[in-house]
């Protein structure tokens, strides 16, 4: 309701309201009697305050912003004339804590439930924040086929990233689940004074009775630098020479994946394709645990495009699926002669298309860190994989015991060292389909300037845990 203003200047009056759909506090003020411009003060309860100016005499109206700080009711009101006169009020609002609840369910691929998700950040006043203001949160779930229960939002879900829930019992399939979450009543309310009215409209899904989307998906780009000399375009010389093996050869190496099911294979049409969709090699895909990244809990082969797409092995999803459930992950990628990197971050991977798309790890970008010290190697404006790992064992090295000049040198013959050889090799480090010591385009100096290409006792890690 307005109140009357305690002023000598006969300015009108002073009122807020608010509702769940605006910006932030409506505040409607009447100066009459004064001379304009006038200068408002809004300040609030909690010390905040913000300034504004009127040119007329009559009604005027302005929304209070909520960032950075909402104002909290009361708000005292001062006015100022230009020729001094100062007027005071205050009004009184209910502040509006609004969530309307993305709602989504996750298959892992197994058994016949689902785990239930929402996300969305509460809009306090108008402003977005990660938690409801209250602290006192209570959520209702509420299955169309006879399913209910209320309880502690902090007891019940679980937060796997910011602003992401995930209810910790699985639910069956085939009904319709709407979530609710609002505030169960502090004693006297956020502020101090009841102040706060909370939106509570409901977010629903419907689960099928026989999901068909399981797993996870996700998006990758990186660079095989051994195959990038410039540009931002790797070669293809393994593809143009009919040299990439159709089935995957990391087993052959001795590398054993966690989780794929078949040994997939790529498709001789696939390999016809040329241009930026062109396959320059297969590559290994980890996902890792978020606590302890150097557990791969999933693993699988994929194959690398000259664009730096990493797709599935038929070539034509860009999009990369795991069988585990959703999740926060660490995501690596490795090669049999590069040495392998991974996020420095976990990440929370999931099915849900809705919710941020699908992300996408470019790894080829100098804005995602990535675990360990100076694990990428750059070329121009592209950041990839460091090459020269011959024997893929982790480390390149030009000297000494295991070292991977010697696996070029051996490649060729291992006495004469003008020779060179054609094959999918592991010492091929720049991947054109050809071995060689010397010359020009010769894979023995890729390894010396992997390793700082000045001491030759050098070596370079690989920076995976």
């Amino acid at each position: 309701m307005p109140v009357a203003l305690r002023a000598q200047c006969q300015i009108g009056s002073f009122t807020l309201s608010a509702t769940c759909f605006q910006q932030g506090p409506l505040a409607n003020i009447v100066l009459s009697g004064g001379t304009p411009p006038y200068q408002l003060q809004f300040t609030g309860m909690n010390g905040a305050s913000w300034s504004t100016q009127s040119f007329q005499n009559g009604p005027f109206s302005t929304v209070l912003p909520t960032t950075p700080t909402v104002l909290e009711p009361p708000v005292e009101l001062q006015v100022t004339d230009a020729q001094g006169c100062v007027a005071f009020s205050s009004a009184f609002y209910f502040i509006h804590v609004a969530m309307w609840p993305e709602v989504w369910f996750e298959n892992a691929c197994g058994g016949n439930a689902v785990e239930l998700y929402w996300n969305g950040l509460f809009t306090i006043a108008g402003a977005p924040g990660n938690t409801s203001p209250c602290g006192y949160n209570t959520y209702m779930i509420t299955g169309l086929q006879g399913f209910e229960v209320t309880g502690s939002l902090a007891a019940d879900w679980s937060q796997p990233a910011p602003g992401v829930w995930r209810f910790n019992t699985p639910l069956p399939f085939g009904t319709t689940y709407a979530v609710r979450i609002w505030n169960s009543g502090a004693p006297n309310g956020c502020y101090g004074a009841g102040d706060v009215f909370h939106c509570t409209d409901p977010g629903t899904i419907t689960v099928p009775e026989s999901p068909t989307n399981c797993g996870i998906y996700f998006r990758m780009q990186a660079a095989l630098t051994g195959a990038l000399p410039s540009g931002t375009l790797m070669t293809d010389g393994l593809r143009a020479a009919n040299l990439i093996p159709l089935t995957e050869p990391y087993t052959a190496l001795g590398y054993q994946y966690v989780g794929m099911p078949l040994n997939p294979a790529i498709p001789p049409t696939t390999l016809a394709v040329t241009g930026n969709n062109a396959i320059v090699d297969w590559v290994v895909v980890e996902l890792r645990a978020q606590n302890a990244p150097g557990t791969v809990v999933y693993s699988k082969a994929a194959v690398i495009q000259r664009d730096g797409d990493v797709v599935e092995a038929n070539g034509t999803s860009n999009w990369l699926f795991a069988a585990v459930p959703a999740g926060v992950y660490h995501v690596a990628i490795r090669h049999r002669n590069h040495l392998g990197i991974m996020t420095e971050q976990p990440y929370f991977i999931h099915n849900d298309q809705s919710y941020l798309g699908r992300p996408l790890f470019n790894f080829r970008h100098t804005l995602l860190p990535m675990f360990g010290v100076d694990a990428r190697k750059n070329v121009g404006t592209v950041y990839g994989l460091w090459p020269g790992d011959a024997n893929f064992d982790g480390v390149v090295k030009y000297t000494g015991q295991n070292n991977d000049r010697d696996a070029v040198l051996q490649a060729v013959g291992g006495i004469t060292p003008t020779n060179s050889v054609t094959g999918y090799l592991g010492a091929d480090i720049n991947l054109d389909g050809i071995v060689r010591y010397t010359g020009a385009n010769n894979d023995r100096d890729i390894i010396l300037q992997t390793i700082g290409g000045v001491v030759p006792t050098a070596t370079r890690l690989q920076q995976l845990p």
